[in-house]
């Protein structure tokens, strides 16, 4: 498996050595004390006869602590998404209290529970007593109650660290695709397609001596090229900010598609200076006319709503084209990414076969940056 490769198997395999060895080390010192000091405290044969038991228990004992700390300490650390924390508990649990219930049986195998009868003979106990004598040692309950806190603390903190780790990895991939697609937007605004309809439309403002339109056409395509190129070290932008954006966008959009698309926008004001992530509008906007036919018997309109709560919600009634493209493109699934990436939230997407939805979660203004500014 491949759990048990690497690193992870020694560490594992090291903690439960550690562990075993401090729950060992009473046994220890006790077949230590009674070699050092059994003798001057007047000890009698039985008493030496009883240590090669205490040695057999120290030699049985140690390895069945090992093997019982590296079971649970290898539940604890399993990969969190594959065995929930719950689970993980509940496993322990159920090996702690086999272990506790096969333990005697283990030891009494080899005869290793000594019994002094009143007239001083030494006999093992009766199996059913050796079992009763065992259940009932409280030391065997704590010593077992230790091992199983212990490898969940250590297993708690082994999930942590690996949580954040992969927050780490997460977040620098985000930021990379965040990067990413903040280049694809401006290199999608300044490709030749775009040039071409840019121009196009305002070729036919000159031609039909639209002078004050044409040069309107000229602002906002200026205005629409500077805001692209000054994101690129902005993340987060009021909404006032991003609906001005909108503004010289969907009038070049409107040109172009002249009595085919319109503009609704209704924002209250208490709303205008709560943030979202810089070109959150203009990737929805693409995306409404990437999967609508727009046409002048069946034109698009592009509600563009706040709402009190602290929602802005772009819906479009759906005009189905004849090709069908990817039902979420690439535009929107960057925004999605780069919301999460720069808010924390998600945007919502709701398609009920008629009317197009995406919410979007605004976020309160700094008070720092108010001070700041």
């Amino acid at each position: 498996m491949k759990f048990f490769s690497g690193r992870r198997l020694y560490v594992n395999l090291l903690i439960s050595f550690i562990i075993s060895m401090i729950l060992v080390l009473p046994m220890v010192f006790e077949i230590l004390g009674s070699f050092s000091f059994g003798i001057s405290q007047g000890e009698s044969m039985l008493g030496h006869q009883l240590k090669p038991d205490r040695i057999r228990n120290l030699l049985v004992a140690g390895p069945l602590f090992l093997v019982l700390v590296f079971i649970l300490i290898t539940v604890f650390t399993i990969d969190v998404r594959k065995f929930s924390w719950s689970k993980k508990v509940v496993a322990g649990c159920v090996i702690a209290v086999a272990f506790y219930f096969s333990f005697p049986f283990l030891l009494h195998r080899i005869n290793i529970f000594p019994y002094t009868s009143p007239g001083g003979i030494r006999a093992p106990l009766h199996p059913d007593k050796a079992l009763a004598h065992d259940l009932s040692n409280i030391r065997r309950i704590i010593e077992i109650t230790f091992v199983l806190i212990t490898t969940a603390l250590i297993g708690k903190i082994f999930e942590l660290l690996a949580q954040r780790e992969l927050i780490k990895v997460e977040n620098e991939k985000l930021r990379a695709e965040n990067l990413q697609s903040q280049y694809n937007l401006l290199l999608n605004q300044m490709n030749p397609h775009f040039f071409f309809n840019s121009m196009n439309s305002l070729s036919a403002l000159v031609r039909e001596d639209k002078r004050e339109s044409a040069l309107r056409y000229i602002s906002e395509l200026s205005d629409t090229f500077r805001y692209v190129m000054q994101s690129s070290d902005r993340e987060m932008v009021t909404l006032e900010e991003e609906l001005g954006s909108l503004s010289a966008y969907s009038y070049m959009l409107m040109v172009r598609y002249e009595g085919k698309l319109f503009f609704r926008i209704d924002v209250e004001e208490s709303l205008l200076k709560m943030k979202l992530p810089v070109l959150s509008l203009q990737p929805l906007i693409e995306n409404i006319i990437k999967h609508n036919a727009i046409t002048v018997s069946d034109p698009v309109t592009v509600n563009v709503t706040g709402r009190s709560e602290g929602y802005l919600v772009v819906t479009n009634r759906i005009v189905p084209r004849q090709d069908k493209p990817d039902p979420m493109g690439i535009g929107l699934k960057n925004l999605a990414t780069r919301y999460k990436l720069l808010s924390g939230q998600d945007i919502k997407v709701e398609d009920n076969g008629r009317v197009f939805t995406v919410t979007l979660p605004l976020k309160q203004e700094d008070k720092d940056e108010n001070t700041d500014n």
